[in-house]
């Protein structure tokens, strides 16, 4: 059962994003990678932009009570924390994967959700203060 369990924590998400990924419907798997690789590049992009623009917002001297340098440090290691996880988590899926010719689609796949959710989680995190 657990086994069971943990195939589908690995397989669910990453079969849930194929399942929408427009890359999926190109003629063959170079090209389904080719795209995928593509999408991801723009996400990662994004994505940094997000981190540098916080990380740029909250570079500045502590005041009204928020100790900006302690949350600079922290967000730092919690970045870096987060692609060891990210990375971790999408080589299982990759690993699971390993016999198929969609590996790399899985592996993009989840690369690319991971990242669209911490974009996300780093939105809502630049505030105006």
């Amino acid at each position: 059962m657990r086994k069971l369990l943990m195939a589908l924590c690995l397989v669910v998400p990453a079969a849930a994003f194929a399942q929408v990924d427009p890359c999926l419907s190109q003629s063959n798997t170079i090209e389904m990678n080719t795209c995928a690789k593509t999408a991801f590049d723009k996400d990662e992009k994004v994505l940094n932009e997000t981190y540098q623009q916080l990380v740029k917002q909250i570079t500045k001297p502590d005041q009204d009570g928020v100790r900006y340098g302690e949350v600079k440090k922290k967000l730092i290691e919690a970045q870096r924390a987060w692609v060891g996880f990210r990375k971790k988590d999408c080589d299982a899926v990759y690993t699971y994967n390993e016999s198929g010719t969609i590996r790399d689609i899985e592996f993009l796949g989840c690369m690319r959700a991971h990242t669209e959710q911490r974009t996300k989680e780093l939105k809502n995190f630049i505030v105006e203060k």
